[in-house]
């Protein structure tokens, strides 16, 4: 009982090394990326390319796997994400609709407060049945994929799109997506959603670093048994991390309402598979133990600038998942590879 968590988290020397490599492998293959980019195309290394248009995009998608990579650093993963966030978006429609006839006021922070009780209470549904009764992560997840995109086109009444109705309550929740603030006095500006891109990370990394929540989650991730032994409640703590995981997803569901204004039951088909592949690619391990937001974050960006030059050379969507797939069996394969030489 009296074991420390940084003891429990302890990892073999060659682990470590390879885990060290791969991430800073990732981190040069960026640089590379972007040196490219911008010797190809002037605009690629503008304020207006990279920040406005990139980073903005994929603050959304980033919000979420900062979730996911507390769900896998675990052990854990989670399918059900993108139909997690579609549940989400469709309940702040509607309850932003019901409430506005009482303002902008009462209505947009009880739709958010609403909205981010429905992905915590989906994403404890995933932990629950995970953590608790002790079913297999990918059984559970695919199931509850299934199941709450079924819910979603129950609430739109067989799939149609939810638009927020109320015009003057539109606009101002509007500014969720639109806001731009200065930075540091500067004539360059920053999009709100890249502020809770940020946020969302700082939280991250204070309980995932500095909490015995994030110890107990890698020793979690590690050696489930051993932590058990020790004295942590790993079934608490899995339940928590997809808790958590449900609530990025409700964040970036308003994230992504204030862009469109709309939301759709059949929207974000194949999300999930990007936010699994951001998390990948930045050196999380399937099985868990390892990993970290930063390296996710790392990721995220090199997923998105690799798709945002097939865009630039006019190269066609359907080249997309093609090229997502072979950097994933490619991390991935080097990971089991490694694991074998080190015998884990």
């Amino acid at each position: 009982m009296t074991t420390e968590p940084a003891k429990l988290t302890r990892q073999k020397p060659g682990r470590f090394s390879f885990q060290k490599l791969l991430q800073a492998s990732i981190l040069m293959l960026l640089v590379a990326l972007c040196g490219f980019a911008s010797f190809k195309i002037p605009t690629f290394l503008t304020w207006t390319n990279l920040v406005d248009n990139l980073l903005t995009n994929a603050a959304a998608i980033g919000v979420i796997a900062l979730g996911m990579t507390f769900v896998m650093i675990g052990g854990g993963f989670d399918l059900s994400v993108a139909s997690t966030t579609v549940v989400c978006s469709v309940v702040l429609v509607m309850t932003m609709d019901r409430l506005s006839p009482h303002g902008a006021l009462v209505a947009i922070p009880a739709a958010l407060l609403v909205t981010a009780l429905t992905g915590m209470v989906l994403g404890a549904i995933n932990g629950v049945l995970i953590g608790y009764v002790k079913v297999n992560p990918f059984v559970v997840t695919l199931c509850t994929m299934l199941v709450f995109r079924g819910i979603a086109l129950i609430l739109t009444g067989g799939g149609q799109t939810q638009q927020v109705q109320d015009i003057p309550l539109r606009r101002q929740f509007d500014w969720l997506y639109d806001a731009q603030l200065p930075l540091f006095g500067s004539q360059y500006q920053i999009s709100l959603p890249i502020i809770i891109l940020l946020a969302v990370f700082a939280l991250g990394i204070y309980l995932l670093r500095f909490t015995r929540f994030g110890h107990y989650v890698y020793a979690i991730g590690g050696n489930e048994e051993a932590a058990w032994l020790a004295g942590v409640n790993t079934r608490r703590i899995k339940a928590v991390t997809y808790m958590l995981c449900g609530f990025t997803c409700a964040v970036a569901a308003a994230i992504f309402v204030a862009k469109t204004e709309t939301a759709g039951a059949e929207s974000h088909v194949g999300m999930e598979l990007v936010v699994i592949a951001s998390v990948i690619v930045g050196g999380t391990p399937l099985g868990g133990g390892s990993g970290g937001l930063a390296s996710t974050v790392i990721g995220l960006l090199l997923l998105r600038i690799i798709d945002n030059l097939l865009t630039q050379f006019s190269i066609g969507p359907e080249y997309r998942p093609v090229v997502t797939g072979l950097i994933i069996l490619t991390v991935v394969t080097i990971d089991v590879l490694a694991r074998r030489r080190t015998g884990k």
